[in-house]
């Protein structure tokens, strides 16, 4: 008795519509398991429930196909939308999935939590696309730590890194460049100017102070730029100084040709004296 009416609540249920049809629904005899059994003329068998509209047309089917997969069908059980095999794996518009979840298409959701106790949380703090928040998960109460986030900005691309970053190679693109050191139109500073703005600054020339980094933060890319720059400079007063040291070299070569020169005359002269005397 209590079967049968199992039966009929389940049966209630599964048809929205007032024209029940029975025969497609049997009860196994050979099982003290319910099913309701879909019969096919494919191939092989299904056993679940079949929604059909008022018109008699296939809404959707849940059920087990072959055996091999519990699927959630529209319309009958072959148009498949989600599905879960026997090892426990679920597919979503895909019905061979090769992972727990695998999903064809897109995903969208506000929190994610990873598994495992060092789990990660990637969180939107709202549905406006505006950023993206990865931080670890604090086990107590199921909220991330921010002092170790790492934030994304969907307006303007930009990213916030809450501590160090550590990577094999960074590439920075910026534009332009520091060459125009070598223009010839370029008004390189003297080394006395430098040294005074050094004195009275304690940090070189176009270059933040310590206080001002420390206060604003340093952009990357401007700030290698301007070290460019004061290494091309470093490099012009090089070449100078170079010049300069051929130059007191040569005056140097020559200063000591004159002095050979003198004293050979004054050995001379002193011959002659002597011849004299």
């Amino acid at each position: 008795m209590k079967t049968k009416l199992l039966a009929l609540a389940v049966l209630a249920s599964a048809w929205a519509s007032g024209q029940q049809t029975f025969s497609e629904v049997t009860i196994e005899s050979y099982s003290p398991t319910l099913f309701l059994k879909r019969n096919t003329d494919v191939g092989g068998f299904v056993r679940g429930i079949q929604t059909k509209a008022v018109n008699g047309e296939n809404g959707w089917f849940f059920g087990d196909v072959h055996g091999t997969q519990w699927v959630v069908s529209k319309g009958d059980h072959q148009n498949r939308k989600l599905v879960v095999t026997e090892g426990g794996d679920v597919g979503i518009g895909t019905v061979s999935p090769g992972a727990k979840l695998d999903v064809n298409g897109n995903v969208k959701f506000l929190d994610l939590i990873s598994a495992g106790s060092n789990s990660w949380i990637f969180h939107t703090p709202d549905d406006t696309r505006k950023s993206l928040h990865i931080a670890p998960r604090t086990p107590a109460d199921n909220d991330w730590d921010w002092g170790k986030s790492f934030i994304i900005n969907g307006e303007n691309g930009n990213a916030l890194l809450n501590g160090k970053f550590e990577a094999k190679e960074v590439k920075v693109t910026a534009i332009p460049t520091a060459d125009f050191v070598f223009d010839e139109n370029y008004n390189l500073p003297t080394l006395e100017d430098v040294e005074k703005h050094i004195k009275e600054k304690k940090h070189l020339p176009e270059i933040a102070s310590a206080k001002v980094m420390e206060k604003e933060g340093v952009n990357v890319g401007e700030f290698q730029i301007k070290l460019l720059q004061k290494i091309e400079e470093l490099t012009l007063y090089s070449i100078e100084q170079n010049k300069n040291i051929k130059q007191l070299q040569e005056e140097n070569r020559m200063l000591k040709s004159q002095a050979d020169e003198i004293k050979e005359l004054k050995k001379q002269l002193r011959k002659l004296v002597t011849l004299k005397n």
